[in-house]
């Protein structure tokens, strides 16, 4: 894998594509509010991505995630995430999209995304540990992954 597909990989948690939506049987319900956890500003440690999530009045939670190399900006993505009986991620990397993945499983502090007929990823899944955002893409059967650890940047 080059530098750059690393890169490209690295913003992608935010991660994100395909063309369509599949059905997923197995997801579980959430309320309007249940991913409010995911809201905020995170920055990895090295402060070389940063990723940016608020609510919507409409029932959306809208985000975009920007990788910085030398200071200048090399990758954008927006994101959104559409709230109902079954959450679906949509990601719109370098303006393309939307790539939706279908909300496969949700606590109270993580959710897993999957579409098993996208290229990569075909799972997104964030994890809210205190100040800590984890987030993990990876292959539908978890191989090929790639960890993303933010920290919480608010009160800047």
């Amino acid at each position: 894998m080059t530098k750059e597909d690393r890169k490209v990989i690295r913003s992608t948690i935010s991660l994100i594509l395909l063309c369509g939506c599949v059905a997923v049987p197995n997801a579980q319900p959430a309320a309007a509010n249940h991913l409010d956890w995911l809201t905020g500003c995170w920055q990895s440690d090295d402060e070389s991505t940063r990723e940016i999530w608020s609510v919507s009045d409409g029932g959306y939670l809208f985000g975009y995630s920007v990788v910085f190399e030398d200071d200048q900006a090399i990758f954008f993505e927006q994101m959104r995430i559409d709230l109902g009986e079954t959450p679906i991620f949509n990601a719109y990397p370098r303006g393309i999209g939307p790539s939706a993945f279908p909300a496969i499983e949700i606590t109270d502090q993580s959710v897993t995304f999957a579409n098993g007929d996208h290229d990569y990823p075909q799972k997104i899944r964030y994890q809210r540990d205190d100040n800590r955002l984890n987030a993990r893409i990876s292959k539908i059967d978890d191989s090929d992954p790639v960890d993303f650890a933010f920290l919480s940047c608010e009160g800047e």
